[in-house]
Order: C-alpha cells, then structure tokens, then sequence
C-alpha cells in the first residue's frame, strides 16, 4: 500500500528528515516541488511515490533493538521522553515499581492474545498493533500469589520459642525527634530513649510520627525506623520517605504526576490516607531519610 501524504510528513518529522533531502533524493530541483506534491490539492508522481516508499522503508526505525544474532534473550525497547512519563505515570497509578511494571508487561505479551500480536509485529519488524495492555489483573494476581507464598513458607517455619519479656527489650535506642505525618511542619528534636528489639543500622535512626496522613499503614503517634539519605538517585517512586524544605519536615510516599499546565512530570509527596491531599510540587527542598519499618514493640526508658 502506498503512503500517504499525512505519513509521509509524519515520517519526515520522526525522522529528522527535510523537504531539502527529499527533494534531493527524488532528484528534483527543489523544495517547492515537495511542498506542491504535499499541499491539500497536490499530486504525488507515481515514480516519485514509489521512490518515496522505498525511502521510508530504508530509514524505517524499529522501536526496538535485540543484542545479536546469537542471543535472542534480550529485548531493548527505546521510549520518547513523553512515553516514559506516562509509563512511570502507569507504574504510579497500579503501585508497582518500573521493573514490576516491565516484567507483568512481558506475562501480558505471553499470556493474551493482543500481547502474542505485538511480540509477532516486534519479531517481523511489522508496525506494532494498536491495543490496550490492561495490567491491573496482574498486578492483583501477583499480589495474590506472593501472598500465597509468604503464607506458605510461614507455615514451614518451625516455631521459635519467644524470649521472655525482660530480655527481648535489650536495645536502648534514641529517638532524635518528631517528623510530622500531614502538612509541612518544622521538626522537634528533642531526643529521648527508648527500648526495643530493633537493633539500629547503619544510618539508621529513630523518629516519632504525628499526624494521621500516613495512616492506616503509619498510625498517628508510631516510632519509625529511617535510613539517611544523602546522595543521588531520588528514591524510587513508591518509596516512604522524609522531606525537607525551608517550610519544615514531612512524611510521605513519593510520587509523579503530570504537572496540567507544562504537561511536565514532577515529583510528589503523596499521603497514604485519602482524607489528606498531596504536596505538590517537591521543589527546592531534599530527601533526607528513607523510611524502613515501624517499631512494634517499645518501652520508655
């Protein structure tokens, strides 16, 4: 099937390609040649169309790349800047991490009918299928299964005898200060000790939570365990994490949206409870602790 004029502007512009070069290759004297076979009312010569599909196909890109003839066990897949947004978007909306996401997108390619068509068009190098990758009944079922699992090995376990009361609260630990669980507010430090069975980390340190935002997963008033952060990457998105900024200190999960008005991705701090509303957009201050459990079991000392 010939193109059209419409895929063939769209072909110049995803390929980087001028009406000068084409009008070069078709071997006519200028770009006004192709701006008339290209106008609303022009015609495109049936030798020159023909040449032009040859053309296409020759520049023609595949949105992917396979390492080498002997090893097909890899795929690489390029997206645009604003096809990864909406990826890391996606990865946002279902709660999953970007390589959770990958690999429920390649059980999706393996397991329905519309995934078996795209990984046919990616093999033949054919333009992929327009379809609807649906991943949310993945995610369900993984969720699901690793549930399955960790209930399975749980009852392998063979039971541990508990320590008794006096031993098991064997840590003294401080807790440096208060980080606030809804609206930026600035942070109280002042330490004070306590008991517990949680042996302390490397950078690890302890923070009292005020605020329902987080909860039910971080009730109003629970000790948690943070980890320094001071270096890049940013965190994953999903991570809990501490941020500050010249407003205060806070407690929230990290997000990515798109900001309505530059069609940007931003980063977010997202509550956990929906009563609470996200703060947006993190700018201007830092990511300084990530968060790693809450403490179960504490005393004063």
């Amino acid at each position: 099937m010939m193109p059209t004029k419409e895929e063939i502007k769209k072909w110049l512009k995803n390929s980087g390609k001028s009406r000068e070069w084409l009008a070069e290759q078709c071997g006519v004297k200028s770009k006004r040649s192709v701006d008339n076979w290209l106008a609303d009312a022009g015609t495109i010569p049936q030798a020159k169309l023909l040449l032009i599909q040859k053309l296409m196909e020759e520049t023609k890109t595949p949105p992917y790349a396979i390492e080498d003839n002997t090893n097909m066990s890899k795929l690489f897949v390029t997206l645009a800047p604003e096809s990864q947004d909406a990826v890391l978007a996606e990865c946002h909306r279902l709660n999953i991490t970007l390589s959770a996401y990958c690999s429920l997108m390649m059980e999706w390619c393996a397991t329905t009918q519309e995934g078996h068509a795209v990984i046919q068009s990616l093999i033949t190098g054919s333009p992929l299928p327009s379809v609807n990758m649906n991943l949310a009944p993945l995610v369900e079922s993984s969720i699901t299964n690793a549930a399955k699992e960790k209930d399975a090995v749980r009852k392998k376990i063979t039971p541990v005898e508990p320590l008794p009361a006096a031993s098991f609260l064997d840590q003294s630990v401080p807790v440096i200060g208060n980080i606030a669980a809804g609206a930026l507010t600035p942070g109280d430090n002042i330490p004070y000790q306590i008991k517990t069975d949680h042996q302390l980390g490397k950078g690890e340190y302890v923070l009292r939570v005020e605020g329902k935002s987080m909860e039910p997963f971080i009730p109003d008033g629970s000790l948690v365990v943070m980890r320094k952060h001071t270096i890049p990457p940013i965190p994953k998105v999903g991570t809990i994490v501490e941020y500050n900024d010249e407003r205060g200190v806070t407690l929230k999960k990290l997000g990515r949206k798109k900001n309505p008005e530059t069609g940007k991705m931003e980063y977010v701090l997202h509550p956990l409870n929906p009563a609470f509303g996200d703060i947006e957009p993190m700018d201007g201050g830092k990511i300084s602790g990530i968060y790693v459990e809450t403490l179960d079991r504490w005393e004063k000392a």
